[in-house]
């Protein structure tokens, strides 16, 4: 088997209200989709995070069709790690010119076409090749829900029969603080509530919050300061032993995941199979994680395609604790499934088909395609 064709895919639409972040409005939802096609007839679906900045789907398509591209054609799809390293070696000195991030969202979505492929070669699920899964289901965590009101917002979430859930805070400080408070007095105790503050604040801001935070009960802070400020995160895991930090999303390399666990600066890592270099990538910073005796959260902010590709590696690795779920109304982000996930009491079922178990809804996807 060979393969022939590499394609980026985009699909998505402008958001009628855009959704805020510390690093700036979401003001559409896009999702990057990977194709990778062989000659035997199998194509392999990924998908590569597309979000930040608004231009990266331009630069997403170039790298995967006019960069890799020519790296894998004529090449056995079967190879997943061997393939993996040469995108690496190829791109090493391009990473070293601040492209480290935009490389590996794009290596990811091809990496995770590549497993599905073998998945449905060799007639198994991709987490079966991942070493056999732990677990059939897989707990999440919602987000997304009603960021005027995330205390409405999380009592509607527990109405579905979720027993965590996330808000965002980097915006005004004190309203972040009466949200946060808010959300607490609504859910009461029986409701774990995790804050995200997406690299938001410098390390006295992040002090200032984290004293007006420690008394909520967090399951966790995440990312309060910029990705590898890591003496920043030394100062905060001093000074507030008893508030969990989250760390990973957008970090690219296992020497930074070495450089939190070595020193014991976070207390779960997320790595996002969309963002990291793929599954492959994903696996190995899980892994680190583990010998460290971390937990890992898998990170997914896109369409269902990436969503599945973090569930296999949810599925297949001991130290996996909780999942992101994104609940914000973005049709699209399932539709383009041919058949939807479903959410029952806050966890999915690990997939079971080949591969990473799922097909697209070509005719949906072909309605979302935007040209570039």
């Amino acid at each position: 088997m060979k393969i022939t064709r590499v394609r980026f895919v985009l699909c998505g639409y402008e958001l009628p209200t855009p959704i805020p972040l510390s690093c700036g409005a979401l003001t559409h939802r896009n999702f990057g989709l990977v194709l990778v096609e062989t000659d035997a007839g199998i194509t392999g679906i990924g998908e590569t995070s597309v979000n930040f900045p608004p231009w990266c789907v331009h630069e997403r398509r170039a790298t995967i069709e006019d960069g890799l591209q020519s790296l894998l054609i004529g090449e056995n799809p079967l190879d997943v790690a061997r393939l993996n390293k040469r995108m690496v070696d190829a791109t090493r000195s391009f990473t070293r010119m601040w492209a480290e991030g935009a490389i590996a969202q794009a290596m990811s979505g091809i990496d995770i076409a590549l497993w599905d492929i073998a998945g449905k070669e060799y007639g198994v699920p991709v987490w079966q090749l991942l070493g056999g899964k732990y677990r059939d289901e897989i707990l999440c965590y919602a987000v997304g829900f009603n960021a005027a009101d995330p205390g409405r917002g999380a009592l509607e979430m527990r109405e579905r029969g979720y027993t965590h859930g996330k808000m965002r805070i980097g915006f005004d400080d004190a309203a972040d603080i009466a949200k946060a408070r808010g959300m607490r007095e609504a859910v009461g105790d029986d409701f774990a509530i995790l804050i995200d503050a997406n690299q938001a604040f410098d390390l006295p801001r992040a002090r200032r919050i984290m004293r007006e935070l420690r008394d909520l009960g967090l399951y966790w802070l995440e990312e309060p300061l910029l990705n590898d400020d890591f003496d920043g995160y030394a100062a905060l895991r001093a000074e507030f032993p008893d508030i969990p930090l989250a760390w990973g999303e957008n970090a690219f390399s296992l020497g930074d995941y070495h450089t939190m666990l070595d020193n014991d600066l976070v207390d779960a890592v997320m790595p996002d199979p969309c963002r990291s270099g793929g599954l492959t990538s994903a696996v190995r910073m899980a892994e680190t994680a583990a010998s460290h005796g971390i937990a890992m959260s898998p990170h997914h902010y896109g369409s269902d395609v990436g969503f599945v590709a973090a569930l296999h590696l949810a599925a297949s690795q001991p130290n996996f604790s909780i999942m992101l779920r994104d609940e914000a109304p973005v049709p699209l982000r399932g539709d383009i499934l041919a058949e939807p996930l479903v959410v029952t009491n806050g966890t999915v079922a690990v997939p079971a088909s080949p591969g990473l178990g799922i097909d697209l809804d070509l005719a949906t996807v072909e309605a979302a395609t935007i040209r570039l």
